[in-house]
């Protein structure tokens, strides 16, 4: 997937290098802000938020995960393990593989997703069952998964070595690390509200 969006496929950092970059990042934001919108109009239609059921639960699912993320206890992410599919980029111009990656990255679930915290955003977003609220709070794991194309191809000369840093980085404590201090974040947060 980085491999349609890398510089190298627009022949450098070109205006049809951005507009691709653009198109993915638009589409994974989108893609994340409309399943946080159906996410809290389903929590509507259960008359969510519930008081203070709604906050205890935002809380234990995140500190389920933050057991995940800092001490490696095994708690599942309900994902599809996949990538998105490959043919697209051979199929598709760059620009429109670019948007499907994007659309498909940006919904979450249909993808990988290494770690616990979008499942916390997106138990946010049901349990406040508000559909723009839901979008505003998933909107920037789609932001931040179509812009993160920029920064692994950044000081690198194929498409290649951007994978193998992201393989390198994924490996680290320090995202684990980033992780759980958000999914602190959510936790105190729900707790204080009480």
């Amino acid at each position: 997937m980085v491999e349609t969006i890398s510089p190298v496929v627009h022949g450098g950092r070109s205006k049809s290098y951005a507009g691709t970059v653009f198109l993915h990042s638009l589409a994974a934001t989108t893609a994340a802000a409309a399943v946080g919108a159906l996410l809290g109009l389903i929590g509507m239609g259960l008359r969510a938020p519930w008081g203070a059921a709604s906050l205890g639960v935002l809380a234990s699912v995140a500190l389920l995960y933050i057991l995940r993320e800092a001490f490696k206890i095994p708690v599942p992410v309900p994902d599809r393990h996949r990538q998105v599919p490959e043919w697209w980029r051979t199929f598709y111009s760059p620009p429109v593989a670019a948007a499907l990656y994007g659309l498909g990255l940006g919904v979450g679930f249909l993808t990988f997703l290494s770690f616990g915290t979008y499942v916390a955003v997106a138990a946010a977003a049901l349990l406040f069952g508000d559909p723009l609220l839901g979008a505003l709070l998933c909107a920037p794991f789609g932001l931040a998964r179509g812009l993160s194309v920029i920064l692994w191809s950044l000081g690198t000369s194929s498409s290649n070595d951007a994978v193998v840093r992201i393989e390198k980085l994924s490996v680290t404590s320090a995202p684990r690390l980033v992780n759980a201090a958000a999914l602190g974040a959510v936790a105190i947060a729900a707790l204080l509200s009480f």
